[in-house]
């Protein structure tokens, strides 16, 4: 019985040692040794030098007229009413304009205008519900992208808005105060903008 065991425990250690073997025989391949040539090497011709345009440099900010009044290396967001239109400014170059929807001001038995004035963003929010409620019924909106800059007011993308942004039916079909934007628009405020940035809003 003893010598079964020591001839298996043998056996195994030689398929053992030969499956070792078969592993480090992968990794160790003889390279062949370089010989020297006394033959004479052509000289390769040296490749002809190509001219290399210079990469594009992107365009200069301009100054722009809507921010003409904003000091250097302040972001100032202007939105006119009576436009319905949106500025943003980055000193006095204009990073971003589009159209834009404001309050219901022509509704008359709720205040649905915009508020006008100098505010600053007060805060920034992905991808939730703006609910509230008046005389006509409560409303549950859901947006991607939301900067208040004064209490319930601010600025947002509006998906279910079925007019063109910039329409004068903003007048009785409008929002309910809060100004909105196009989603591409809206993404770039949200990422360039901080809170505290100043909110000014014409009539």
């Amino acid at each position: 019985m003893i010598t079964l065991r020591l001839g298996a425990a043998i056996a195994g250690a030689a398929a053992l040692l030969v499956s070792l073997a078969a592993c480090s025989a992968v990794a160790t391949t003889a390279s062949p040794t370089p010989t020297a040539t006394s033959t004479p090497l052509a000289a390769a011709p040296a490749p002809a030098a190509k001219p290399v345009a210079a990469p594009a440099q992107p365009a200069a900010p301009t100054a722009s007229p809507a921010c003409a009044g904003n000091q250097p290396g302040i972001k100032h967001i202007i939105v006119s009413i009576s436009e319905q239109h949106l500025y943003a400014c980055d000193g006095q170059a204009l990073l971003a304009d589009a159209p834009v929807t404001t309050g219901a001001s022509a509704i008359t038995n709720v205040n649905d205008a915009t508020p006008t004035g100098t505010f600053h963003i007060t805060n920034k929010i992905r991808n939730t519900v703006l609910a509230g409620s008046d005389v006509n019924g409560p409303w549950n909106d859901p947006v991607q992208y939301w900067m208040p800059f004064s209490g319930g007011y601010g600025f947002h993308d509006a998906s279910w808005q079925t007019f063109p942004l910039g329409s004068p039916l903003y007048k009785t079909q409008g929002s309910h105060g809060c100004v909105h934007l196009p989603l591409d628009v809206i993404a770039t405020l949200f990422n360039w903008a901080q809170v505290g940035t100043i909110v000014t809003i014409q009539s």
